[in-house]
């Protein structure tokens, strides 16, 4: 049991090397389909700090609760090793160039650091909304060798499942959300047995405050939509981590809360 949480904490913090517990996506379009996307990316690693904390104190024989003074401990041991690991940072501009595919430009790339992670926020521009689908993150230009395997991120195409079809009178566009949850569970089932129920609470507690939006905005009449709610041209869907379990549960929840919405040309 103690192996299969050790196990979790490893596929997390490999998934959130580069990973998130915030994604906003957004796209703003024009009447010939072409327009920017934005793309938030935001790590909180202060749930899985306490949680790596109570782990290790697990292993070692120990099963009391966390202590405040153990948990300011385990904070002021990861700002340490975030020191040690932040002298030399890739430019995000150019990791962010190396995986765009033809018809789609970054205007804006920016990375703020916070206390206990960080945001991301870039900015795109694209001939036509499908040519999104080829965008990849973290990768390499030919020639500056292979990526870093030890990081492993969600979002490595972050418009990946984007739809795009058209009638002569319709534009349909869809698409499913990510979750960084079923990433995890997925990285972690790989490398031994299922979760056990309190490796499984304690995985619910690092995403708990999770957040995941869609926003499109278009210059076109809305037919039907299943938007959460709409703010003008803006149709918004949000999504929270009880939220994304239904969605990853059965079929009817993927129809029911994906993104999906047709507009009349």
């Amino acid at each position: 049991m103690i192996r299969n949480r050790g196990i979790f904490i490893a596929a997390i913090f490999a998934l959130f090397a580069t990973g998130c517990f915030e994604i906003e996506q957004s796209v703003e379009l024009k009447k010939d389909m072409s327009g920017t996307a934005h793309l938030t990316l935001g790590v909180d690693m202060e749930p899985m700090i306490t949680i790596m904390a109570k782990v290790q104190k697990e292993m070692s024989g120990d099963k009391s609760p966390l202590t405040k003074a153990e948990i300011e401990a385990a904070k002021a041991e990861f700002r340490k090793s975030q020191k040690k690991t932040t002298t030399k940072t890739e430019d995000p501009r150019k990791e962010a160039e190396a995986g765009l595919p033809p018809g789609v430009k970054l205007l804006d790339v920016s990375v703020t650091e916070k206390e206990f992670g960080m945001v991301t926020n870039m900015k795109f521009a694209f001939d036509k909304l499908s040519s999104l689908t080829g965008v990849k993150l973290g990768t390499k230009k030919e020639g500056e060798g292979p990526g870093d395997p030890t990081k492993k991120s969600i979002l490595d195409s972050p418009f990946q499942g984007l739809e795009v079809s058209e009638t002569a009178s319709t534009i349909t566009i869809s698409t499913k959300p990510q979750n960084p949850a079923e990433k995890v569970k997925a990285e972690a089932g790989e490398k031994g047995p299922p979760m056990d129920a309190e490796t499984e609470k304690m995985m619910n507690d690092a995403f708990k405050n999770m957040r995941i939006a869609w926003k499109i905005t278009a210059p076109f009449e809305v037919a039907s939509s299943n938007a959460t709610r709409r703010e003008g041209n803006t149709l918004i869907w949000e999504y929270d981590f009880a939220k994304m379990q239904k969605l990853a549960a059965s079929k009817k929840a993927v129809d029911d809360l994906s993104v999906r919405v047709t507009y009349k040309k």
